[in-house]
């Protein structure tokens, strides 16, 4: 496991070392221009609940932990007490919380070359080199990704409820889309609502 992380420290180290003068000196192609922060907060709203659906799907599904109220009733017995999954405790999403903002060291702005689409990328990837960094331009900031990590720190502490509700539910699915378009406003996208569709299209028929 050390050498694990070892290896990882040096790859990211190398990866920094490599891509401040590119985005210095233009070596990876044109410089983007600035990416609107109404814009990168929505990227970087999407890219966190990304990281945090990743995170919780590598958790054991069969690992559980007892939560609820641990004081005593009149028998001596402690009340309220179960189990439940640690991946939907408050417990384990409170830690992943707290740490996945770190995870925005590994992202950079960028726009596309072929459409100038703004992109907040992740470098590393399971299998190395992001291969998606030879078709984006970065955006040359004097701050590299210290934005990214302060705007998923804002989003975070402003949406933590909603965030620990969305992952306990039964099916953790479109956090992204509901939290950062529906929820937080960010972004405009919007999710397929199934129920809604159904129930316009009966309405329709109606009508006919």
């Amino acid at each position: 496991m050390h050498s694990d992380l070892h290896r990882y420290l040096i790859v990211a180290a190398g990866l920094t070392i490599a891509l401040a003068p590119a985005l210095t000196s233009g070596q990876m192609g044109d410089i983007a221009r600035p990416i609107e922060s109404k814009e990168l907060k929505c990227l970087v709203c999407k890219a966190s609940m990304a990281e945090m659906e990743l995170a919780a799907s590598k958790v054991d599904p069969n690992k559980k932990v007892e939560v609820g109220d641990y004081r005593l009733d009149t028998t001596g017995e402690s009340k309220k007490k179960k189990k439940i999954l640690y991946a939907k405790s408050e417990m384990y999403l409170t830690e992943m919380m707290e740490t996945v903002c770190d995870r925005m060291d590994d992202y950079a702005k960028a726009r596309y070359k072929k459409n100038g689409r703004a992109v907040v990328m992740k470098m590393m990837t399971d299998g190395g080199m992001n291969p998606d960094m030879a078709n984006v331009n970065f955006v040359q900031e004097g701050d590299l990704n210290k934005t990214l990590k302060h705007l998923c720190l804002e989003i975070v502490e402003n949406y933590d409820e909603d965030i620990i509700r969305m992952f306990q539910e039964e099916v953790v699915k479109d956090t992204d889309i509901r939290l950062c378009s529906q929820v937080a406003k960010y972004c405009k996208d919007q999710p397929l609502d199934d129920e809604y569709e159904y129930e316009e299209s009966e309405e329709s028929r109606d009508e006919l």
